[in-house]
């Protein structure tokens, strides 16, 4: 049996943390470009939850992530949720709170779209905060890094490491944790346009079909018929979730062919990767 999506995303991972790991001088560059590459790997079944998990898993042998979290701001209803956040290798409970709160350091990140920093808690939280944060689940941290995520240039929601120790996070550490959040948004990107809710308010996933091209704008056409057969085939199957490999086997091609499909498909359509190509056949309403 071949491997599942999960296992997929989770050991693209853990490849390219070994690769920095066993790096003596890293170019972020080349690995910028393969976690773009581990990136291709989330698929629509994915969940937030078991991106989460499966960064966690690697994460801590890059940067001291006692406790990880990502947080889904909801504009709508004004609020934060932390799902499948993790302290010392423990799921903790969901929890909600106010994204206006004035001593939560998680709320001044959504509020100022900006990144924090902090190697000593007791000394640079007033940088943030009025008064000292207390924590509503877990561990007091001593450190912490918490980073904005952004769709559409909309911030919707945060990642965050933090640690019981002082003084260990490092500017490239930083860094690392935008590059992962990516993960995070992509996730959220699909789980946005390939699912909806059934009448009992079910997440259900949905079934794509072509738009007849008659029924198209001119310019969304034109694009349209950019694409060879072959390419139209591997954008609607990437669209239904399918892992490179599994494509390969449907189209009968070897996945190195597919994978020179999707570069010449992404080319065509101006993207640089899975995700970005199937809100790009939504948005110009080639799938529906």
């Amino acid at each position: 049996m071949g491997r599942t999506k999960k296992q997929s995303f989770s050991q693209g991972l853990t490849s390219w943390r070994k690769s920095v790991m066993l790096s003596q001088e890293i170019d972020w560059t080349e690995q910028l470009r393969i976690l773009n590459d581990v990136a291709d790997l989330i698929t629509p079944d994915l969940t937030v939850e078991q991106i989460t998990a499966a960064i966690y898993s690697n994460l801590n042998d890059l940067i001291d992530a006692y406790q990880f979290v990502v947080g889904i701001y909801s504009r709508n209803e004004g609020t934060i949720t932390y799902k499948g956040m993790i302290e010392d290798g423990k799921v903790m409970p969901t929890l909600t709170f106010d994204a206006t709160a004035s001593n939560r350091l998680a709320s001044w990140c959504i509020r100022n779209e900006r990144e924090i920093f902090m190697n000593d808690l007791d000394k640079e939280y007033k940088k943030y905060l009025e008064a000292k944060p207390i924590p509503l689940t877990g561990s007091s941290p001593n450190a912490a890094i918490y980073v904005p995520l952004k769709l559409n240039k909309q911030v919707v929601g945060l990642i965050a490491v933090r640690t019981i120790r002082k003084n260990v996070y490092e500017p490239h550490h930083l860094y690392i944790l935008k590059a992962v959040g990516n993960f995070v948004v992509r996730a959220l990107e699909l789980a946005k346009i390939t699912s909806h809710q059934d009448p009992k308010g079910k997440d259900v996933q949905k079934i794509w079909q072509w738009r007849n091209i008659k029924n198209l704008p001119p310019a969304s056409s034109k694009a349209l018929q950019m694409l060879t057969e072959r390419e139209k085939e591997v954008l609607f199957l990437l669209a239904t979730g399918l892992p490179n490999k599994v494509l390969a086997e449907k189209l009968f091609v070897s996945p190195g062919t597919i994978k020179t499909h999707t570069l010449n498909l992404y080319q065509k359509m101006g993207v640089a990767n899975r995700t970005s190509a199937i809100i790009k056949a939504v948005e110009w309403g080639w799938i529906h």
